[in-house]
């Protein structure tokens, strides 16, 4: 059947003069049925134009875009109703489960079925459904052929709606569910077995387009002092009128700017419609927070009147949220309206907690009326749906006190409703292409607040077995009612029908008669009570002196009346070059004196999602700010950039000419190279690898996304955090392929357990930055013979942005011979291909750099990466642990020998070999135990002179004092180890001192008193079996040391909970690496402290009362940086003597010594001291390192 013509459509293709001011802010079902889409404006720019023609055609290009995408899809599908996913999206089995009786007005909740999609949905990384979204339903035998019930979306959420809530008992089999708001309320069901079918356009967002709409019917009754400039032909700029009364408060913070930024903070601060280019990395948010600032200032000084704040705006909700959180920053007191904050600070200082922090109650005005429509629409639903049979005095027209239960007799069963089957045979979609999982906080606030009243028959009548399965029922149900006067006529085997044909019958009823009117009732309430809240609103931004209200671009139409109550004087838009020109028309409030728009047209353009819509005639992808300043009205623009190095600045200059660079950027401590690349921060891998495409139509290239993982796990063996590097594709297929591999390497896993890894489109990742970025550029024909094409790759302003992230390095991948053989896309890549060629980075190699030997590796192939599996190059790794073990990897960078594979050469206390690799647990080849040492009251402390301080830096190590308490044999292996034939001292000493002598202001080298550890002095990062021989030690005088040991100690800087283990497992290599990852010990800069010094001694833990009693035991040393500056500063010395070295030092702090060691020319200074433990008196300080 053909849809509807155009004599009975509601919006006819070509709109008359005042009609479009009229027209509904949802379409109409006949105007997404229309088989021909709606007549677009044909007079854009062709020459000046009134102001309601200019707003006329805005309008209409608008709902163009959110409707036409829709119309399409309702088309396609009217000719093929059993098709999959194609370009939209389709539901079946769309069932009524109830309302949602909110403040925002009748929700109705639906359950449905994905069926039709190839691939598995994954609610919690879908942007399907998103609240605002348009969809079109039709009972699933009409198919859209005579019917049609439009809605939007009202709420979105995960638990209790798109998946099962398991918690309170639902199964895991339950559809999934959202909530919708009827466009027409005449089109509202009620009746849970009619079966509907439903699209969603993958595009044509419509929440977007239709406050603008509103706001464009508005702002035809209003006088602007900006109409004058909309026509294009009004190019001199005047003063703000506001300016004329006061003088520009200048903040002190101006001192700060460069020329440029001076130059546009003076039009900012002056001009009526001030527009400001910011190119990448010019510190453009900067300085209109300074403006911002000054406008308030100014206004507070010149203005009687209480001040209208400072309306901020942006097109996304981070770029709003960025400007936001600096203005806090100042101190300026700001309020948030609309969407949901990433920014804890910014959520603190929404609208509604404003309220809150006011203490004003939300009120109930309008409430009450809501509330009585409330309980008659319940009372209605309740009839009609009741958890037995419908009451016979409400579903007959003559009045009955008889139960309809007694005259069904036994002619009653339980209603079956549709049973849903999750969709089989999905493939598993791809990783997650920018969405994030949302938490369970973010899922509450998508939940629509209000009262639920299911829809749900219980019991009804039965059906003869015969007529069960077909509709021949109904007609028949409806012949007994006429033939018989009285209802006990009726043979009670066909009462059942007759039930059902009432029952359906007074459905009919309400949904055509009552419950339009009542539903209407209730949102006019909605309407009524939003009105005074907003009033309410008002009044709390004016009592509370807010200086800065912010909303995105978005919100400036869909929160007008609010606004527009405040009488603002002064409007600022961030990202004004990437907002629709009709989203700022719309919001041009008659209070306005002054708008300043801060954007960079040069870089991404206002998002189309219909492609006629783009380009001549209607340029609607053409901001107000481009279009302005084509047309010659003054602007100022940024020079100077502080984010690129220069040699990356070099390829932007491509695009910005006059583009400069801060000094800043010129600093190696700003920006650090990139490790591993051998001062290459640019570099473009060539290449010929065949693109690909996936079932939704986008691109991406298999063995370009292997190379740049194996990138990645290279720089981050190398020292990166994976948080500092980032991918940036054309194509969430890319994205997809790439996450996918980045999550399954074992290597990379290691390195990053969370898997947050950043890998974006290029769209999305505008306004941002980072270290490193490596750009994927997909395209290139799998066939080298066929022709090659580039899609919207060679788009000039996605490439600024793509080459304009980076801070430290840019590395490109992509087939350049594709991408310079098409005209356009010639045009937008020849310049940085120039750039990349006369630097001589270029080529069909990755040239990477050890940093250990220098020697450079080249890489053609993914495949090459296993050339160099850790991170280093193809030669033997030099480096030997503390045995004196030779490592038998490749080279690498980092620990990785660590892990020692040799035979432990040690003997055990019980005088035995040890059984166990070099780098795991010792254990003894008898299974002997370690014998046990009983606990003493008194403890000796090993003295130590200065010949043994002298001795240690020569490499020389006195043995510890316990070896003569543990037997002949540790002291003979103790003595092989350290390099020392047996010789040192076995002399012990008691010392005593208590806890509350510890006093930090002390100078170093009074001896009398422990001292407090200086914030330079750090432990070395000891090697896990270093830590584990010092934990036995420590295990060892715990057991001589009597009390216990109090519950949190500390080592280094970092703090570890106790944790109930055994004294074997405590000391294991695994446990030690995590004490390792936890401690974040590290080496120190060469100049913190003294070279050679080493220290044991008190930490205070952080506590608001700085009292010795807050000291607690930490271990502190410091060493050169470098082998080299070792041998300078003691004489000759080789590598395992400084490792017996560090070792000796933990040895020392597990014994319990206080010791201070100022190098040679102090060698004879001992400070040896014992300290006192909080609570309880110890006579050594002992280290508890659980």
């Amino acid at each position: 059947m053909c849809p509807r013509k155009h004599s009975q459509n509601n919006v006819p293709s070509t709109f008359s003069r005042k009609e479009w001011q009229t027209l509904p802010e949802l379409p109409t079902s006949a105007e997404l049925m229309d088989s021909q889409p709606t007549a677009l404006p044909q007079k854009i720019w062709d020459g000046p134009l009134l102001k309601e023609e200019y707003l006329e055609n805005q309008y209409r290009l608008n709902r163009f875009e959110g409707t036409e995408l829709l119309r399409r899809a309702l088309n396609h599908f009217r000719e093929n109703p059993q098709m999959a996913d194609s370009g939209f999206y389709i539901y079946t089995h769309v069932h009524v489960q109830g309302y949602v009786f909110a403040k925002a007005g009748a929700a109705c909740r639906v359950s449905f079925s994905t069926e039709r999609s190839p691939t598995r949905v994954i609610w919690g990384q879908s942007s399907r459904l998103t609240p605002g979204t348009l969809v079109a339903l039709s009972p699933s035998g009409d198919n859209f052929n005579s019917k049609c019930f439009v809605a939007v979306v009202a709420a979105k959420y995960l638990r209790g709606g798109l998946e099962p809530d398991t918690e309170a008992g639902e199964d895991e089999n339950t559809p999934p569910r959202i909530e919708i708001f009827w466009a027409d309320s005449n089109d509202a069901i009620i009746d849970p077995s009619i079966d509907l079918v439903m699209i969603e356009a993958k595009g044509g967002y419509y929440e977007q387009v239709r406050h603008t709409m509103i706001g464009l019917q508005h702002a035809v009754q209003d006088q602007s002092k900006f109409d004058k400039y909309i026509d294009g032909t009004h190019k001199r700029n005047k003063q703000a009128a506001f300016y004329k009364y006061t003088q520009v408060s200048v903040p002190d913070s101006v001192s700060a700017f460069d020329d440029s930024q001076r130059g546009a903070f003076d039009q900012m601060v002056s001009s009526e419609l001030a527009l400001v280019q910011g190119p990448p990395g010019t510190g453009k948010t900067f300085t209109s927070v300074i403006a911002i600032q000054s406008y308030v200032q100014t206004l507070r000084a010149g203005l009687k009147r209480p001040v209208p704040p400072i309306i901020v705006s942006a097109q996304t909700n981070h770029a709003l949220d960025q400007l936001l959180e600096k203005c806090i920053e100042t101190g300026a007191n700001i309020v948030r309206i609309g969407g949901r904050s990433q920014v804890e600070a910014i959520n603190e200082r929404t609208i509604f907690n404003l309220m809150l922090k006011c203490h004003e109650k939300p009120g109930n005005s309008g409430e009450a009326d809501r509330q009585i429509i409330l309980q008659k629409l319940r009372a209605e639903l309740e009839h009609c749906f009741p958890t037995e049979l419908i009451s016979a005095e409400y579903l007959c027209t003559e009045e009955s006190s008889d139960l309809m239960s007694i005259w069904l007799a036994d002619y009653v069963e339980q209603d079956r409703p549709y049973l849903y089957r999750p969709p089989q045979g999905q493939t598993e979609p791809g990783e997650d292409t920018g969405d994030q999982q949302r938490c369970s906080k973010d899922d509450e606030r998508e939940r629509l607040q209000g009262e639920f009243v299911p829809i749900q028959f219980h019991r009804t009548g039965a059906v003869p077995e015969t007529m069960s399965r077909s509709s021949r029922w109904y007609h028949k149900a409806s012949v007994y009612l006429e033939k018989y006067s009285d209802m006990y006529d009726i043979p009670p085997a066909q009462r059942g029908m007759v039930y059902r044909y009432l029952r359906q019958r007074l459905l009919d009823n309400i949904t055509n008669e009552k419950l339009p009117a009542m539903l209407r009732r209730y949102q006019d309430a909605c309407d009524k009570a939003k009105v005074n809240r907003w009033n309410r609103y008002v009044k709390i931004i004016q009592d509370e002196g807010v200086e800065v209200l912010g909303c995105t671009t978005t919100g400036l139409s869909k929160y007008r009346g609010l606004i527009s109550a405040l009488k603002p004087l002064v409007l600022m838009i961030e990202e004004a070059a990437e907002t629709r020109e009709s989203n700022i028309t719309s919001s041009l409030y008659p209070s306005l004196d002054q708008i300043v728009l801060v954007g960079d047209h040069q870089q991404l353009v206002p998002h189309v999602d219909v492609p006629e819509l783009e380009g001549q005639p209607y340029h609607f992808n053409k901001s107000l700010f481009e279009r302005l300043v084509g047309h010659g009205l003054p602007y100022t623009m940024l020079k100077v950039q502080r984010r690129m190095i220069p040699i990356i600045r070099s390829v932007v200059h491509a695009f910005y000419p006059e583009l400069k660079d801060h000094e800043s950027v010129r600093d190696p401590r700003n920006r650090a190279p990139v490790p591993g690349m051998g001062g290459k921060h640019i570099w473009w891998f060539q290449h010929q690898w065949g693109e690909c495409q996936n079932d939704n139509f986008s691109f991406y290239n298999v063995n370009e996304s292997v190379m740049i993982v194996g990138f990645i796990r290279y720089l981050v063996q190398n020292g990166m955090c994976a948080s500092q590097i980032t991918t940036l594709t054309y194509y969430k297929g890319q994205v997809n392929t790439i996450l996918r591999k980045l999550n399954a390497d074992p290597i990379l896993a290691s390195y990053n357990p969370s898997k947050e890894w950043s890998v974006r489109t290029v769209d999305g990742f505008q306004g941002e930055e980072n270290d490193v970025i490596l750009l994927s550029l997909v395209r290139s024909p799998s066939n080298p013979h066929d022709l090659a094409k580039v899609g919207f790759v060679d788009n000039e302003n996605r490439a600024v942005v793509a080459t304009s992230r980076a801070r430290c390095g840019m590395y490109i991948f992509g087939n350049s011979n594709s991408l310079l053989s098409c005209s356009k896309s010639n045009q937008t890549w020849q310049k940085v291909f120039d750039i990349f060629a006369k630097e001589r980075c270029i080529g069909y190699k990755m040239p990477v750099v050890c940093q250990n030997h220098g020697h450079i590796t080249h890489l053609y192939q993914p495949a090459d990466w296993d050339k160099i599996p850790y991170g280093g190059c193809q030669q033997r790794c030099e480096e030997k642990c503390v045995e004196g073990h030779a490592c038998k990897m490749t080279c690498h960078v980092g620990n990785l020998h660590m892990k020692c594979q040799e035979k432990c050469n040690k003997f055990l206390l019980c005088g035995h070999a040890c059984k166990a690799l070099c780098s795991d647990r010792c254990d003894c080849h008898y299974d002997c135990n370690k014998p046990a040492i009983a606990s003493t009251q008194s403890l000796p402390l090993p003295y130590r002179p200065a010949e043994a301080i002298s001795a240690r830096n020569k490499g020389r190590l006195p043995i510890q004092p316990v070896v003569k308490q543990l037997g002949g044999a540790r002291k003979r292996d103790y003595g092989k180890r350290r390099g020392v034939q047996g010789d040192g001292l076995t002399q012990g000493t008691i010392l005593k001192h208590p806890l509350h002598n510890l006093d930090p202001s002390i100078p170093p080298g009074n001896s009398s008193v422990a001292q407090a550890p200086t914030p330079s002095q750090r432990l070395s990062e000891p090697t896990s079996e270093d830590l584990m021989e010092l934990g036995y030690h420590v295990l060892v005088m715990k057991d001589r040391a009597g009390p216990p040991l109090p519950e949190r100690t500390s080592l280094g800087f970092g703090s570890v909970n106790k944790v109930e283990r055994g004294a074997i497992d405590e000391w294991s290599p695994q446990r030690v690496d995590e004490w390792e990852s936890t401690w974040q010990l590290r080496r120190p800069r060469p100049n913190e402290g003294s070279s050679g010094s080493c220290l044991v001694g008190m930490r205070q833990e952080s506590s608001s009362i700085k009292t010795p009693e807050n000291w607690q035991p930490e271990v502190t040393y410091d060493i050169v940086s470098s082998i080299q500056k070792q041998l300078g500063a003691y004489g000759t010395q080789n590598k395992s003597n400084y490792e017996s070295s560090r070792k000796q030092t933990l040895m020392d702090a597990a014994a319990g010594f206080f010791m201070r060691d100022e190098g040679e020319t102090n060698k004879n200074l001992l400070e040896l001291q014992a300290l006192k433990k909080t609570k309880f008196e110890y006579q050594t300080a002992l280290i508890d390192l659980d």
